[in-house]
């Protein structure tokens, strides 16, 4: 595996098999190096892509194979698998058993010195909230680096818009539109996260299971039982200590509020709520569902706040 500075090889926490894809107009620029091992046959080959379930090699030469192989990567590992399919120079390699992405990146970086170290581009595909002039959407990241995220949007962005972008997990982070085209744009950072923070928050997404936080209101019971409670449809983040999550607000009343979230809370936790028009608010959890969960509010809100909340949410 090439040693460089940046790499433009994908490094994927989406686990699915190699799919054929288009010609990459770049050939091997920026790519980690690899060796396709046949028996006593050695192909150098670029990695264009990696996740848990094997790799999208390109080579400079027709390799076919119905043999065992082995891709020797840089770092000193040599993964067991075997050819899925070829398409013009381009090949589907798959592991014999999944790997682990973040340990095999981990092991990348320990290569080079610490002043050039420098993490890829990481295929993750989470739900993330966007900011922007006091209105939130909700939609799904597409990939994230130390320096910018991707994401698929259904609001018309323009080049040079400030917006703010909350994974779950992280501290939410100022940065502004680079590209926006055909549902997708490109986010820079203001300021680019450290390979420090940004490897164990990757460490705990591939480890923690999730559940997706579905949109629109749905008619299953609710978890407060107060039949004066608001149902709600309103995008909102907590925040945990130091790491925020994204939630989707469900019902609410003075003492006590219920979200949807991909977080693991247990009852007990402390949280603070950024509730939509009125700041936020310190609550506990209580109880806790599938994703769902209902929370208590330190103190009460008052009746003008529940006006606020629930006036912003019908507009």
């Amino acid at each position: 595996m090439r040693q460089g500075l940046e790499s433009s090889t994908i490094f994927s926490l989406v686990a699915d098999p190699p799919a054929l894809p288009g010609r990459d107009p770049l050939g091997h620029a920026g790519l980690d190096m690899a060796t396709l091992v046949d028996g006593e046959t050695r192909h150098a080959c670029a990695i264009r892509k990696l996740s848990a379930a094997g790799a999208t090699l390109q080579f400079g030469e027709d390799v076919t194979t119905d043999e065992a192989l082995a891709l020797d990567l840089g770092n000193g590992q040599s993964l067991p698998g075997s050819l899925a399919w070829t398409q013009d120079g381009v090949a589907g390699f798959v592991f014999d058993k999944p790997i682990d992405v973040i340990g095999t990146l981990a092991r990348r970086l320990a290569g080079l010195p610490a002043e050039r170290r420098q993490l890829p581009r990481i295929e993750i595909h989470q739900t993330v909230s966007i900011a922007q002039d006091g209105r939130t959407e909700f939609t799904r990241s597409r990939n994230i680096s130390q320096g910018g995220a991707s994401i698929e949007t259904r609001r018309l962005y323009e080049a040079g818009d400030p917006v703010q972008i909350s994974f779950d997990g992280l501290r939410p982070i100022d940065g502004v539109i680079k590209w926006a085209s055909d549902g997708q744009a490109g986010i820079g950072f203001a300021e680019p996260l450290a390979w420090q923070v940004l490897m164990p928050w990757l460490r705990q997404v591939q480890q923690t299971p999730t559940h997706p936080i579905r949109l629109g209101i749905h008619h299953e019971p609710g978890l407060i039982p107060d039949a004066r409670a608001i149902e709600l449809d309103v995008p909102a983040r907590v925040r945990e200590g130091v790491h925020w999550w994204n939630v989707q607000l469900r019902a609410l009343t003075n003492q006590l509020v219920e979200f949807e979230s991909r977080a693991p809370f247990t009852p007990g936790t402390q949280l603070w709520i950024a509730l939509p028009h009125i700041g936020g608010a310190p609550a506990s959890v209580i109880e806790g569902a599938g994703n769902r969960f209902v929370c208590e509010f330190r103190l009460p809100l008052r009746a003008g706040d529940i006006q606020l909340i629930a006036g912003g949410a019908a507009a």
